[in-house]
């Protein structure tokens, strides 16, 4: 217990210092603190990249890492999403979809180039890790981690649900999304053969790709950092695919397998084929994931 705690607090205290530096600074500074949350990503994943770059240069394991992220995507997608079908009444389709200043093909194409970009950052920082490359050696990807903890947090300020939190749906979909990625974890673990603990913890990223890699590779080592690290950013694919597909028709599951990135990374996607009216389902389920999720890692990695 003492373990966990320690390996949390320091996430949940990085949370806390941005959301108060949120409240202290002017709202145009916080805006500009968001904008800072992309780039942030991009250079993180560019080092984790660089942290796994033996397991991504080597065939052999790259295949293995592939095909194992790909089971573990696709089982904790596609369990939580028959699970919010089974247990949450559909609504009546409303036919509202938020009209966009980009046509939805465009919107689409933007998000996908988001992820693809990620992917080439990881690919730039594998490349990278068989080069010196001086000071930017000593950046720590813990250190990275926390500053965009901290920026998380200020971003969160700018969270406004009204009274939309009072609706009982807003917590029972984070919840069966939690429910529904941990028996994708445990059905994924009978057709890769890893441990219950590891699959647990592989499966609780949620799509933050940058947290649970860097907290899974702490423990186990590069090769399963590199495992969860590609297992979100395959959730955060099939996401994206889901939500331009049949987002309009089925928005509360697609915005549940958008995960944590529900609160940031997908949510215009979501304004757009869900509608304004599911803003606020999409930001508290995000918000509660963001929040579990190293909780999750690292109990199960305990």
């Amino acid at each position: 217990m003492q373990l966990i705690l320690a390996s949390i607090l320091p996430i949940m205290l990085a949370l806390l210092c941005g959301y108060g530096i949120g409240l202290l600074l002017p709202r145009r500074h916080t805006r500009h603190c968001a904008r800072l949350l992309t780039p942030l990503i991009w250079l993180l994943l560019f080092f984790c990249g660089k942290g796994f770059g033996t397991v991504l240069s080597d065939g052999s394991m790259l295949g293995k890492t592939l095909g194992t992220a790909l089971i573990f995507a696709s089982l904790t997608s596609l369990l939580p999403w028959g699970l919010i079908v089974l247990c949450m009444r559909q609504p009546r389709a409303s036919g509202k979809t938020e009209p966009a200043e980009r046509p939805p093909v465009t919107q689409f194409l933007h998000a996908l180039r988001d992820c693809l970009l990620a992917l080439g950052m990881v690919g730039m920082g594998a490349v990278a890790s068989g080069f010196q490359l001086g000071w930017l050696d000593a950046i720590s990807t813990s250190q990275l981690l926390y500053l965009l903890i901290v920026l998380v947090g200020i971003d969160l300020v700018e969270l406004k649900l009204g009274s939309a939190w009072r609706t009982p749906e807003v917590m029972v979909l984070p919840v069966l999304v939690i429910i529904g990625s941990l028996a994708g974890g445990m059905a994924a673990a009978v057709f890769t053969g890893e441990g219950v603990w590891t699959s647990l913890a592989l499966s609780s990223g949620f799509g933050w790709v940058t947290l649970s890699s860097i907290l899974v590779s702490s423990k186990l080592g590069s090769n399963y950092g590199a495992i969860a690290m590609l297992t979100d950013l395959f959730r955060e694919l099939m996401a994206i695919a889901m939500l331009y597909l049949l987002g309009a028709r089925f928005s509360r599951e697609a915005i549940g397998i958008c995960g944590a990135t529900a609160l940031d990374a997908t949510l215009p996607l979501i304004r757009q084929k869900c509608g304004t009216h599911h803003v606020s389902l999409a930001l508290i389920s995000g918000f509660v994931l963001t929040l579990v999720s190293p909780l999750l890692i690292m109990i199960s990695l305990a």
